[in-house]
């Protein structure tokens, strides 16, 4: 072990300094008593990296569609602060939760939840044109990384709730046959980016996702 011979305090690991009086340390590094961190937060840190590419991508073809379909600015502005707000805590629970995907997961849905009591609510169709497939998307954007990023590890410990965003990404087209979605893109965006999500699962990794079921569903 390090020792600080002003504190006559003994450190684990390979501390050049004692961090109570900043004093010279001496003796032999030993193990620490706790992995280093940096083992760990880097998955992380390449998840919010890709997160906030993927966003800065929507963020610029939002900003498209709206010129090039003359959205009304406070509806552009709104779901772009949306997306914003929405991302900034998706990455602060990522780097600092220390359960941070189920909580990713169950936030999607309450948003979702709000987002369907706004609607009965009101009835504007500005939730279901806008507010639920954006919601989704992000969603689906989520997943997508999180298998990049933790591979056959996301499908062993979240194949239901992968599961459950691809119907969520589906269920919107709902909308379309009752008349809930008089712009329909993002509807069939969302419904497009959920059958592709869906098939590379099934293409890539069928037989590990039918044994996930498999066992959520025994016994």
């Amino acid at each position: 072990m390090k020792h600080c011979d002003a504190c006559n305090v003994d450190f684990t690991g390979d501390m050049a300094r004692c961090p109570l009086c900043q004093n010279e340390l001496h003796g032999e590094a030993s193990p620490a008593a706790f992995p280093a961190q940096q083992i760990y937060l880097r998955p992380r840190r390449l998840a919010v990296e890709i997160i906030t590419f993927v966003t800065g991508a929507i963020l610029l073809l939002h900003v498209f569609f709206s010129y090039l379909f003359s959205w009304p600015i406070p509806i552009a502005s709104a779901s772009a602060a949306a997306l914003i707000i929405s991302v900034l805590f998706i990455n602060s629970a990522i780097l600092h939760a220390p359960r941070p995907l189920r909580l990713m997961f169950r936030y999607f849905y309450i948003m979702l939840a709000i987002a369907l009591v706004w609607f009965v609510a009101t009835m504007n169709h500005v939730v279901t044109m806008f507010v639920i497939p954006i919601t989704c998307l992000v969603s689906l954007v989520f997943d997508v990384v999180l298998l990049i990023v933790l591979r056959a590890k996301a499908i062993d410990q979240y194949a239901k709730y992968l599961a459950f965003d691809i119907v969520a990404g589906l269920l919107p087209l709902t909308f379309i046959p009752l008349g809930w979605a008089p712009w329909d893109v993002l509807v069939m965006v969302s419904g497009l980016v959920s059958l592709l999500v869906l098939l590379g699962l099934l293409v890539f990794a069928r037989r590990q996702l039918f044994s996930e079921f498999g066992k959520q569903f025994s016994a």
